[in-house]
């Protein structure tokens, strides 16, 4: 499958130039900004998304502790890194994702990380329990 294939879920620290975008490209987005799941536990958030089988975007770490120390079960995630810059780098970066036309397979964590020298892109594919 390809990240197209996926609903997605944006996290609350994702920007609403981000959802935008993400949704002019076609993807189905629940944005936890505009539902009324702001300031939500990372547990919970985790858990509707894999519910309503959405791919959480997030620039929150919090996310991949919970699927490995706490065995969560999830689709997939996306995290952005770093988050603290502009919007206009996650936009980017975002868009080289998808340009990239990676295969993955569910559960999956892809890391997607802006550096000076380009878009860092790891693919991590969970271990069946």
């Amino acid at each position: 499958m390809k990240l197209s294939d996926f609903l997605l879920f944006t996290d609350e620290n994702i920007d609403p130039l981000l959802v935008d975008f993400l949704r002019k490209n076609n993807f189905d987005v629940f944005d936890v900004k505009e539902s009324a799941l702001s300031g939500s536990s990372d547990k919970l958030l985790l858990e509707l998304a894999t519910k309503n089988n959405r791919v959480i975007v997030t620039l929150d770490s919090d996310f991949g502790t919970l699927i490995h120390r706490d065995n969560k079960d999830f689709i997939g995630i996306v995290f952005l890194k770093p988050g603290h810059f502009d919007a206009l780098y996650l936009l980017q970066t975002f868009d080289t994702l998808l340009h990239t036309d990676l295969e993955v397979q569910p559960p999956f964590m892809l890391i997607a990380e802006w550096t000076t020298m380009g878009i860092k892109i790891r693919l991590k594919n969970a271990i069946i329990r």
